[in-house]
């Protein structure tokens, strides 16, 4: 799939990225702002998640939150928005014939955001009972259990929703100051993407986002390993059905070239039903329902994880089996056939992907947020394609050993001494 974008930039220095797309009635704009938990001094962690809910409750020309979704609603628009650990991104779909009012609202609510006092003690209800939701859901929980871990006391280890503490402390003056720091033009990406020229795209960023001031954004803090006894294990004891562990090895960022094959060693292992890790912990030994591997990249670190959901009395079991196959891609090369899978298995994920116009958008949108540069789907493809069996096996040498392993388990355990002393054999 080869798409036809253009990037340009407004007087502001937000960058604006258009895509055509001739077939289908959809347009979806996607504004992404380079700001998430990483960003966050720790007294306001959470706040760019809270700053997210806000948007929706209000603006200066539609002033109240069933203001603004009614009016999108009654386009048939889909509209969302998310915060991640490096930016809080926002979107709408509609058919084409609604962009305009689309935009209009949009852009009034992250311009012209009222942060009312009342919506705001509403809202941090609302995200009080998120912050729980995701503590009973252990596949959740184990993720910020995980990064706790590895980037003890940085922003990088920090909850995304933020702490209990932060998200009762954090008030309008905190939510006004962050705002005009970060929701700057020139941390800003807009994407615009469907039934639409590319100059008709550039007519409506500058109409509606051109007012966006120009202005500098809080730096992220560099990302440090913390020196701590390996492998670490961080351990929430708790009654449980199935025991949930999630492994991890710091890696590579997104600018390290050896990220291709970090993504194709993770694949090999556990992305999919005929990968390693499943066949050998689900498909042979019946310890798992879930089992896989990723390989998670950002600007500042990456990490490849395994994680599982395991019959509790066969936690020990499935972490040994899980530490064998890594021992063991570290020692014997992968076949050819099996590596030659491992990449047509991600190129067929990302044209899949790619199907829609919010999907492209935010692939191209991601691309040019956390790079400064758009890598296309192609070129993604070739370098996936170009790795190497070597390549392969010197990474999971470098990735995987124990001096650089943590687990993050939840479940009914309460000597983490065992898992240690497996994970002390890799």
């Amino acid at each position: 799939m080869q798409l036809d974008c253009k990037k340009s930039k407004l007087k502001n220095g937000a960058r604006v990225i258009t895509i055509p797309l001739r077939r289908t009635e959809a347009i979806t704009a996607l504004v992404l702002v380079g700001t998430g938990s990483h960003y966050e001094p720790k007294p306001i962690n959470g706040i760019s998640h809270f700053l997210e809910h806000l948007f929706f409750k209000g603006s200066k020309k539609y002033p109240s939150a069933d203001k603004i979704s009614t009016t999108l609603d009654s386009l048939g628009a889909s509209f969302n928005a998310f915060t991640t650990y490096e930016m809080t991104g926002y979107y709408v779909k509609v058919v084409k014939d609604n962009i305009d009012m689309a935009l209009d609202v949009m852009s009034d609510f992250l311009k012209n955001p009222l942060f009312d006092k009342a919506e705001i003690e509403r809202e941090r209800g609302v995200i009080m009972e998120e912050m729980r939701m995701y503590q009973d859901i252990p596949q959740q929980n184990v993720v910020n259990l995980l990064m706790q871990a590895l980037y003890d006391d940085q922003p990088a280890g920090r909850n995304i929703v933020g702490t209990k503490e932060t998200i009762l402390k954090v008030g309008r003056k905190d939510f006004q100051d962050y705002f005009e720091r970060q929701y700057r033009g020139d941390n800003i990406v807009l994407v615009i993407a469907g039934n639409i020229s590319h100059a008709s795209a550039r007519k409506l960023a500058d109409k509606f986002f051109g007012g966006l001031p120009h202005g500098n954004s809080y730096d992220k803090q560099p990302v440090l390993t913390p020196s701590r006894q390996a492998p670490y294990i961080a351990l929430q004891t708790r009654r449980t059905d199935q025991t949930h562990f999630l492994l991890g090895f710091p890696a590579y960022n997104i600018f390290n070239k050896r990220q291709y094959a970090a993504s194709v060693l993770a694949t090999v292992l556990g992305g999919g039903m005929s990968s390693r890790l499943f066949t050998e912990v689900r498909g042979k030994r019946g310890l798992a329902y879930y089992v896989g591997a990723s390989f998670d990249v950002g600007t500042d670190c990456g990490v490849l994880t395994i994680k599982a959901g395991v019959t509790n009395n066969k936690t020990e079991e499935a972490l040994r089996a899980t530490v064998t196959e890594l021992k063991r891609i570290k020692k014997e090369a992968v076949g050819v056939r099996e590596l030659n899978k491992a990449k047509k298995q991600i190129e067929g994920r990302v044209f899949l992907y790619l199907e829609t116009s919010d999907d492209i958008a935010s692939f191209y949108g991601d691309e040019e947020l956390l790079k400064g540069e758009i890598e296309t789907p192609q070129e993604y493809i070739k370098k996936i394609m170009r790795v190497t069996i070597g390549d392969i096996q010197s990474v999971a040498n470098d990735v995987f050993f124990n001096k650089r392993a943590t687990l993050a388990l939840i479940g009914p355990h309460k000597n983490a001494s065992l898992f240690q002393n497996i994970l002390a054999k890799l």
